[in-house]
């Protein structure tokens, strides 16, 4: 059984050094002057790759999930019902799409920093669509939003946008949680490299992050059940992927 263990291991290993060396392969020949661009540059590149191959897979998986109307079970539980309508966490919900430009910023650094912002974005778009395919293998429906309240309050107008644009479909694992925790854990390895991260850095980002993962159940747009599984998909993916960066760069360094 242990053998048969670090043979998938091994297995998993080469299919993530493929990708990274494949990926930098293609970047190389149809931007061979990447290591030189501008950091604002190489910082909307890496935004636009995150928008071209993760963002857009999820729109479209979402959108077919709604068409087909199909639930295969329901993960709701008492907590859900515990938990009530807060439409103040609209405001941590979309902070949720600050993080994507702060990685780019971050990841565009000068030299070996600039490979692992490359890289991570590629990890990142690959674990997001293996969410994909759990999206439609597996649908699951929100049935949650007969709690919101519309009014005349403050975030109402926010909420309904997002009701119009955003079906009660690709609910597990929450893309919310998995990618900001992901995100977070990669520019914790970075800014610690850098001697940038302190207690601070922790407390600050350890709160708005546990207010983001609250606002997902807060406006009811997600599952307690959807958070926990989002949690476990980018532990998963951090350790079966990200931490490899090492591993997969060493070959690629001598390109920059």
């Amino acid at each position: 059984m242990f053998a048969r263990t670090v043979e998938q291991d091994n297995k998993g290993e080469a299919v993530v050094k493929g990708v990274a060396t494949s990926s930098w392969v293609i970047l190389k020949r149809w931007f061979p002057n990447y290591s030189s661009w501008s950091r604002p540059r190489t910082a909307l590149f890496l935004l636009c790759i995150y928008l071209l191959t993760a963002a857009t897979p999820y729109i479209l998986t979402n959108q077919i999930a709604a068409w087909r109307d199909v639930s295969l079970f329901n993960p709701e539980n008492f907590i859900d019902d515990m938990i009530p309508y807060m439409p103040w966490t609209i405001v941590f919900y979309f902070s949720f799409y600050l993080y994507f430009p702060i990685v780019a910023w971050y990841g565009s650094g000068e030299g070996e920093r600039r490979l692992e912002g490359f890289m991570f974005h590629i990890y990142l778009t690959l674990s997001t669509w293996l969410a994909c395919v759990l999206f439609i293998a597996t649908p699951v429906k929100v049935n949650l939003r007969h709690q919101v309240s519309f009014g005349d309050g403050l975030f109402d107008p926010f909420l309904a946008s997002l009701h119009d644009a955003d079906p009660p479909f690709n609910s597990w694992p929450s893309l919310h949680v998995f990618q900001s925790l992901l995100i977070i854990l990669v520019m914790r390895r970075w800014m610690m490299k850098d001697k940038k991260w302190t207690k601070i850095h922790s407390i600050i980002v350890g709160i708005c992050w546990s207010l983001l993962v609250l606002s997902t159940m807060g406006i009811k747009q997600h599952y307690m059940f959807d958070a926990v599984t989002g949690i476990m998909f980018a532990i998963g993916a951090w350790y079966f992927c990200v931490r490899r960066l090492n591993q997969a760069k060493r070959p690629l360094i001598e390109g920059l």
